[in-house]
């Protein structure tokens, strides 16, 4: 695991002119995030995935390595959907300091290559919204320089950096937890997707409202888009 290079974030940050505020957490989120370790699987209303037109949203649809999100289990919490083509198999991820392990549930379609985890970052809660995204998956080819590499989500808030072949693992610091599973469902005869349950650690929706306002849960349907087409800028780091 890498430590943050800070002194390159610092520069970049004063770089791109301070775009991070709105998407950095306040203290107390911090301070409720150290006091909460659960990593359970909590299943929520099975919900279809669609697309801007309100029609199921395919497997097939998803073009390798590009960024999508949707929202769930509530309707201001962004999930990143991604393609990573090659097969993601089912892998147990081991905690520390007592915190209980989990299992992920790998990638599902035809060729088990695709996943998805809520666009949090687990170290202050950065999250996309409809000015910027400072979360992005960055696919083979394109290397993200605050880690050195490529295929790997990254936050470039303060630099953690995640794993998405390898059920969301921490990287790169200062995030200390992995990225939470969404457990998507497969219809094999429809090709449609489903979103269902959150698996691994626990997001701080509490304090997320607080920022946001408070979340409806996600009862029907979610819509996919392009995280290009949500965030009017998408900042790379």
């Amino acid at each position: 695991m890498k430590i943050c290079r800070r002194d390159i974030l610092k520069g970049f940050a004063a770089g791109a002119g301070g775009i991070f505020i709105d998407s950095i957490a306040t203290p107390l989120q911090i301070l409720y995030a150290s006091q909460d370790k659960t990593l359970v699987k909590r299943e929520y209303t099975r919900v279809l995935l669609t697309n801007e037109s309100k029609e199921p949203f395919r497997a097939s649809d998803i073009k390798k390595n590009e960024n999508y999100i949707f929202f769930y289990p509530y309707h201001n919490i962004p999930v990143l959907l991604l393609n990573l083509n090659k097969a993601i198999e089912p892998m147990k991820v081991e905690q520390s300091e007592g915190v209980e392990s989990y299992l992920h549930p790998g990638g599902i379609g035809k060729n088990k290559s695709i996943v998805a985890f809520l666009a949090v970052c687990t170290h202050e809660f950065v999250r996309p919204n409809p000015n910027e995204s400072l979360v992005k998956y960055y696919p083979p080819g394109e290397t993200s320089f605050i880690y050195g590499s490529d295929n790997v989500i990254c936050c470039c808030a303060h630099g953690s950096t995640f794993d998405p072949s390898n059920a969301g693992n921490v990287l790169q610091f200062p995030a200390e937890y992995p990225l939470t599973t969404v457990e998507l469902e497969w219809d094999s005869q429809t090709d449609f997707l489903y979103a269902k349950a959150l698996i691994g650690w626990n997001p701080p929706f509490r304090e997320i409202f607080k920022e946001d306002g408070e979340g409806k849960i996600v009862t029907e349907n979610t819509t996919v888009k392009k995280l290009s087409d949500y965030s009017k800028k998408v900042i790379k780091c």
